[in-house]
């Protein structure tokens, strides 16, 4: 089968850290974490560029990753790689307010596949003319809000489309973790709310942590420093009726937690690795009495991959077929960014109900 070309443009943790190896010889090797990871564990995805503005970024590659990508050449000009490698694949990792123009102009290029680090942009204004040039140009791009590709959020939500417990209510979300930064991370969790609820976000409130009542729109600086953006609180209404609750925390004390009310139970993940159900088997909730209360740990199949090494496995196949991948597509992203946006503006407004410009249903 066709063995597919790709280059990176930005060079940060997420783009090229590397697991360490196992201790001992096990079935499987750790999942990569990270796009040049992703590449090197794909069988039909060769990395023949890489690209950064900084020379250390370019030399920690050098000393990080050229045992297993020998050929890869370096760039300090993404344009002067995409003109002279032409790969099939490119991944986009730049600050989150650097992707709009890369991506557009790989696309009007021709390159037929393009791998976006979430947020997909900072702006509705560039998200949406990201999304006019990949459609215009047939190009296939996901973006990487990575829980998409993992099992147990599909399992949570099979439950909520089988309605195995009855009609989902209400979604409640925790991050509290020392880097639970509006953009950088707590996009993954908004993410989420709008994937498990499967409707679209019509209104919400929001509040910003103290001190960054002047955020009003995004001036984080990529991630790097945590006090360069806000955690956030959101309470979202959904169209299909379903409520969700968000409530962000900077915190040394890691905790996330995902929960989902239905008619007739309450189902929680947290960092175990399954859901566990709560259920209430017995007369109808108009009344408690003669309810029994019935726990269940609900577990679910492995895939061969996830997160990064998922992502790439369905852009590859989305490049064999012509089909565009699903789970993650820009319009979608689109969607969890107009969730962030409206929470600057209801914060800005005093914590006022604004309306989520969440695009077409």
């Amino acid at each position: 089968m066709k063995t597919y070309t790709a280059a990176v443009i930005g060079l940060s943790q997420i783009s090229q850290g590397r697991l360490p190896k196992p201790r001992s010889l096990s079935a499987t090797d750790p999942m990569p974490r990270s796009h040049v990871s992703a590449y090197a564990a794909h069988p039909r995805v060769k990395l023949v560029g890489a690209c950064d503005l900084m020379p250390a970024a370019l030399e920690k590659f050098n000393a990080t990753w050229r045992d297993v990508h020998p050929d890869t050449r370096l760039y300090s000009d993404y344009r002067e790689m995409l003109e002279a490698e032409k790969p099939d694949i490119v991944s986009v990792i730049t600050p989150d307010d650097k992707h709009a123009d890369i991506v557009v102009n790989a696309a009007n290029r021709g390159v037929r596949g393009i791998w976006c680090e979430k947020p997909i942009a900072t702006t509705l204004a560039d998200a949406d003319r990201m999304i006019e040039a990949v459609e215009r140009n047939n190009t296939a791009m996901t973006v990487s809000h990575t829980r998409r590709w993992m099992p147990i959020f599909h399992k949570a939500r099979e439950l909520v489309r089988d309605k195995t417990y009855g009609e989902l209510k209400i979604l409640t979300a925790t991050m509290y973790y020392s880097r639970a930064m509006m953009f950088r991370n707590g996009t993954h969790i908004f993410d989420m709310l709008c994937f498990l609820a499967d409707a679209r976000p019509e209104w919400l409130i929001g509040e910003l942590e103290d001190g960054f009542d002047g955020f009003d729109r995004y001036r984080g600086d990529g991630g790097n420093e945590i006090t360069s953006e806000p955690s956030a609180n959101a309470y979202i209404k959904f169209a299909n009726g379903v409520r969700a609750n968000m409530m962000m925390l900077k915190s040394n004390n890691a905790t996330n937690v995902l929960e989902m009310v239905f008619e007739n139970a309450v189902a929680r993940m947290a960092g175990d690795g399954q859901i566990v159900v709560n259920r209430v088997d017995g007369p109808p909730a108009t009344s408690t009495r003669g309810a029994i209360s019935v726990t269940q740990a609900i577990g679910h199949e492995d895939w061969l991959a996830d997160r990064e090494l998922g992502t790439l496995s369905e852009l590859v196949q989305a490049l064999d077929t012509g089909a565009k991948p699903a789970l993650s597509p820009p319009r979608a992203a689109r969607q969890t960014l107009a969730v962030l946006l409206a929470i600057l503006e209801s914060h800005k407004q005093g914590n006022a109900k604004v309306m989520i410009d969440a695009g077409p249903s």
